[in-house]
């Protein structure tokens, strides 16, 4: 009997050795940390009405970064418990909304962009569409990182936009060159008031997270695209009017989403690593946001009182405005020798047919796997079929 419990214990310990191993091998780089009761962005913003939103659920509290052999968990915390999707029903009917928004979250959307050079004005001050706000030039990235609760319908959103946007452009090299500096996180982890997501290191390029900053933001997220009901055709480029799973805000109170008085506000929620006033003051008056940085080029910048053990984190506060508008800078991230906008678009017709035809076949495999729904599906279908 006695010899059964060993080896029944010994059984326990080979489940879960690889797994404490694991663990064990994560090495902390950073914890940042920001104010509570700050998820209001510019001061003016309104929870929406529904009973599936409180204060406090976006809220930002801890953005902590390890790294293990296979690249970097980014894991947030957040005052309240994060929500699960599977008790709350879908758009259609009764079905639950895990169908749909399957990784175990589906009220936010957390951007961090990463400047991993550090040189001032080096990299992309664009933020994704949606956003509607800029970054420093101090903080310039090179690297984003959107969490969001569908992401391969985002990704597919953003690429298919682009598409739309610049006919003409390869399709292959602009789908290249978004994946080089732009990842969706897939690996997610849901626990209690904390969520980490995982990245791999070749996303980094070999950039060991020692001497970064970065510059995370909170918005309120979609969980399904919004139907086009506008009876004139848009004067807006397709990255204008692409929300890209952010929750646009609307005056008043609204059930749906955010609401506001006064101005109409960035639809960013919360924004790590600075005071209250702080946070106000950039949005109202519409700065380019500031990061936190640690490492060997965070002593450029002015001492905060976040720290951590091995690191300072340092804010700079900057006068530069913003521009509002992604589409005039998202040919930062293409490939050299693709045309730029503002030049006139060149129509070919069979290349355009070419695109049409990949772009229905990865919207017909998100219907097929179940990552958007019908009603989705036929309104982005029919957005793709206008183009011809």
């Amino acid at each position: 009997m006695k010899g059964s419990h060993v080896k029944f214990a010994l059984y326990i310990f080979a489940l879960i050795f690889p797994v404490l191993s694991s663990w064990a091998a994560q090495q902390p780089l950073i914890e940042l940390g920001d104010p509570s009761g700050d998820d209001h962005g510019d001061g003016t913003l309104i929870y929406p009405r529904r009973a599936d939103f409180k204060i406090g659920d976006l809220d930002l509290l801890q953005l902590k970064i390890s790294r293990d052999e296979e690249g970097f968990w980014l894991e947030a915390q957040f005052k309240n418990p994060v929500r699960d999707p599977a008790n709350v029903p879908g758009s259609i009917g009764a079905e639950s909304l895990a169908n749909f928004a399957r990784k175990g979250f589906y009220q936010f959307n957390i951007d961090v962009y990463v400047d991993t050079d550090r040189i001032n004005g080096s990299g992309n001050i664009f933020t994704l569409p949606g956003r509607h706000v800029r970054i420093d030039p101090a903080y310039a990235w090179e690297k984003a990182v959107i969490l969001t609760p569908r992401p391969e319908l985002m990704r597919h959103q953003l690429l298919d936009a682009l598409a739309e946007q610049y006919p003409g452009r390869d399709t292959g090299k602009t789908e290249a060159s978004i994946d080089h500096a732009i990842f969706f996180p897939t690996r997610i982890q849901v626990r209690g008031k904390s969520i980490a997501f995982f990245v791999p290191a070749d996303f980094f390029a070999g950039s060991d997270g020692s001497d970064w900053a970065v510059t995370a933001l909170v918005t309120g997220a979609l969980t399904t695209i919004p139907a086009d009901l506008t009876l004139f055709p848009s004067t807006k480029q397709p990255l204008e009017r692409l929300q890209l799973g952010v929750m646009q805000p609307s005056t008043g109170q609204p059930l749906d989403t955010f609401g506001y008085s006064g101005a109409p506000p960035s639809p960013v929620v919360d924004m790590l690593g600075i005071s209250k006033e702080q946070q106000d003051r950039q949005f109202a008056a519409k700065e380019g946001l500031v990061g936190v940085a640690w490492g060997a080029h965070a002593l450029n910048g002015k001492s905060s009182a976040v720290s951590t053990k091995d690191a300072t984190v340092t804010e700079q506060v900057s006068s530069s405005s913003y521009n509002a508008k992604p589409a005039e800078s998202f040919e930062s991230l293409f490939l050299p020798g693709n045309p730029v906008p503002g030049q006139p678009k060149v129509a070919i017709p069979a290349e355009t047919s070419a695109s049409v035809a990949r772009r229905l076949q990865a919207l017909q495999q998100l219907f097929d796997q179940k990552l958007i729904d019908e009603i989705e599906y036929k309104e982005q279908k029919k957005r793709i079929l206008n183009e011809l």
